[in-house]
């Protein structure tokens, strides 16, 4: 088990002394990496996460410290997900990463995050892999054929989209047969189906190609009043509910009229800031999401402007020029869990925009780079919603302006 792992499990079962101990719903809990505070009262979990959060803060030398009342729970705890990745390992098992544990799959016969449906979704697959003898993927020796599958859920809209990951068919595995086989034993769970193949050694779902073989090319999820396309490999927040309640917290924190969305992905904050009137320019690296991004703009009846780029090229590059033309008075970053490039942090420390939201689902890194933030930007605002029960994750917002001088 990697340090950083075995450190916050200690961190947890530290401050979790005193608080409420349940019996946990999942057989696998203790074993099984997806869930490490099911056992606490979900209450208390809030809590929990509240005092991680101002631990990091406090761990960086940040006076800042998150209030009770200033974190939003989920609004359910059980089946929030609307997307979950589960790996195949070679012995055909489907399902999670044992905590701490990379290299091997628990085989899953009951879930409860993603819904209801879904060990009955993965045994269809393990069926369909033995009716073929269709091998899992080795994550050490690197051969296999199938290695993901990934099933996202519309909550609103009840879509629901599959993607079987494989590996490169080098060994002549595939058939006719194979393709069509899996469309008739899915095609009454799910309204869209994809076979991906990622042909590296990579550990990831991501595939490098995409064959639709049932049904819409899109998934749509409704988010409050905006409906939403989403691809296969697409970035959206994962709580669905949760998503509502933290479009709005952000919305509310945005006082600007220009606003540049920076990491906007499909433009789920862009669309609402520009239904509510304002001035909305959203930047992303994945082009295809800036396309999916415009499609949405439109589908929602409302202008906004997107460019793809990555942002440490973007900010070095055609950023300057925008931002001067754009002229916003308002940034919203909403980055992946990695955080800001450092050249990001820079080019906003330089900018001095009036107003500055930072969105994280990390909260160590967002500390660290308050470090930096503060010297020109002065932290007004910091609330939480969680949008991950049962994990140490939450959903942080920071608002900041500029320092004036």
């Amino acid at each position: 088990m990697k340090k950083g792992k075995r450190e916050k499990l200690s961190v947890i079962e530290e401050l979790s002394e005193g608080m409420r101990h349940i019996k946990a719903r999942c057989r696998y809990f203790g074993e099984c990496g997806g869930c490490l505070m099911q056992n606490i009262e979900y209450k208390d979990q809030v809590e929990l996460k509240r005092q991680l959060v101002n631990r990091a803060f406090e761990k960086n030398g940040l006076e800042a410290r998150l209030e009770k009342d200033a974190i939003t729970s989920s609004p359910s705890q059980w089946f929030y997900r609307n997307r979950m990745d589960y790996p195949v390992g070679e012995n055909d098992e489907i399902g999670l990463k044992p905590f701490g544990k990379w290299r091997d799959v628990l085989d899953l016969k009951e879930c409860f995050l993603l819904s209801k449906e879904t060990p009955e979704i993965l045994q269809l697959v393990r069926d369909w892999m033995a009716a073929f003898n269709l091998k899992g993927w080795n994550n050490v020796r690197y051969h296999g054929f199938v290695r993901y599958v990934v099933i996202r859920e519309g909550k609103r809209t009840g879509e629901r989209m599959i993607m079987i990951v494989t590996a490169e068919d080098t060994m002549g595995e595939t058939s006719a047969e194979i393709w069509p086989e899996l469309v008739r034993r899915l095609k009454s769970s799910c309204t869209t189906l994809y076979h991906g193949v990622n042909p590296t050694i990579t550990d990831i779902s991501i595939p490098s190609e995409m064959t639709l073989l049932m049904g819409p090319e899109f998934l749509t999820e409704k988010i409050n009043d905006y409906t939403y396309k989403i691809f296969p490999s697409s970035f959206f927040q994962t709580n669905s509910e949760g998503a509502e309640i933290l479009q709005q917290r952000v919305r509310a924190h945005v006082h600007g009229s220009r606003v540049l969305d920076l990491y906007c992905g499909l433009g789920f904050f862009t669309i609402d800031f520009a239904a509510h009137g304002k001035k909305a320019f959203g930047v992303e690296l994945d082009s295809a999401a800036i396309e999916l991004a415009r499609e949405n703009a439109k589908l929602n009846n409302v202008e906004a402007e997107f460019a793809a780029a990555s942002m440490e090229e973007w900010v070095r590059g055609d950023g300057p020029a925008i931002v001067k033309d754009f002229a916003p008075d308002s940034i919203v970053v909403d980055p992946p869990r990695m955080g800001l490039h450092p050249k990001v942090v820079e080019w906003l420390c330089a900018q001095r925009i009036p107003e500055l939201i930072y969105v994280s689902c990390n909260y160590e890194q967002l500390a660290r780079e308050m470090l930096e933030l503060q010297k020109v930007y002065t932290l007004v605002a910091l609330e939480a919603v969680d949008m991950f029960p049962h994990t140490p994750h939450i959903e942080t917002i920071a608002r900041f302006e500029a320092i004036k001088g």
